[in-house]
């Protein structure tokens, strides 16, 4: 269902000025969930602290209706999809902003995000189990014949079971139980390359780029393979994606200390114009927003 209207956000703020908060809320939460991403889009832009809000409450409310109906798939489907994008987006983007001042109230962030990536990862391997039998066997990756093919209406759970599990190995601070899980979001994004590598604009090529780089198996050999997932990303979303620049200047350019492919890659992606792709205008302002904050705080990365 598409809500139109010729400016969605002066609409929005008419509501906000008219009614008390559950009701304005409400009305929001309306045109969040049932609109196209463009008023959510418009809220992060100018409003990003009640996106924040919205989205806790939004993983509060799936998460007590999936106790209610656990083996409900369309909830658990939000509930891996909604938990990882709320973990990621402002619970971890929240921390590598606030530790670079305030290391414990960082570390605190990052262990309340972890909670949430491990809990979407649970969500997403009921559904994987249930479907696909050989999964306990198959994610474990030791055995090479094993083949698993994510049928088209679960490329989506794949995708954000592997997002939830590089989540929670990056917020576990070096925890070995969850680093020794790094292979599983390997697989997981490889068979969501080898269904369709286009899915999402190319959203599995991006995420391959930082797990390259991060993968100790393919050691000598990381940096070509990440630049190749990076071209291939680019061309993915004909260019109109943020995400491949700001992946491979994190994950290749801070790490080789290239100070000056580090902010041409961010400034290539602020470059883009974030409504080119309708679709990818909602992640666009949040890695526009990240992009901005590297580039400020780019002394911070480069000794």
């Amino acid at each position: 269902m598409y809500l139109i209207y010729a400016n969605p956000f002066l609409y929005i703020m008419n509501y906000i000025n008219r009614f008390p908060f559950p009701l304005t809320f409400l009305t929001l939460l309306f045109l969040i969930v049932y609109s196209s991403c463009s008023p959510a889009a418009i809220i992060l832009e100018h409003q990003p602290e009640f996106v924040e809000k919205f989205f806790e409450k939004r993983v509060e409310s799936i998460e007590e209706k999936i106790k209610k109906d656990p083996n409900n798939v369309q909830l658990l489907k939000q509930g891996v999809k909604e938990f990882t994008m709320y973990a990621f987006g402002f619970l971890t983007e929240k921390s590598d902003r606030v530790i670079l001042n305030n290391y414990s109230t960082g570390k605190e962030l990052q262990q309340i995000a972890h909670q949430y990536f491990v809990q979407a990862i649970d969500f997403g391997e009921r559904i994987i189990k249930n479907n696909y039998k050989d999964y306990p066997v198959w994610i474990l990756g030791e055995n090479e014949n094993l083949k698993l093919e994510p049928v088209d209406t679960d490329v989506g759970v794949f995708y954000w079971t592997a997002a939830a599990y590089g989540g929670a190995i990056s917020s576990s601070q070096g925890n070995p139980a969850w680093v020794i899980k790094l292979p599983r979001v390997g697989l997981l994004l490889d068979a969501v390359i080898e269904k369709d590598s286009l899915w999402n604009n190319g959203a599995a090529l991006v995420a391959l780029i930082t797990y390259t780089m991060n993968n100790p198996e393919i050691s000598g050999e990381n940096e070509e393979l990440a630049r190749r997932y990076f071209n291939t990303a680019v061309s993915a979303s004909n260019g109109t994606d943020l995400g491949p620049y700001i992946a491979i200047a994190e994950s290749v350019s801070k790490l080789n200390q290239n100070r000056d492919e580090f902010i041409q890659l961010l400034n290539q992606a602020l470059d883009i114009d974030i409504n080119s792709n309708p679709d990818l205008r909602l992640a666009n302002i949040i890695s526009r927003k990240r992009a901005e904050w590297l580039l400020a705080n780019v002394d911070e990365f480069f000794y």
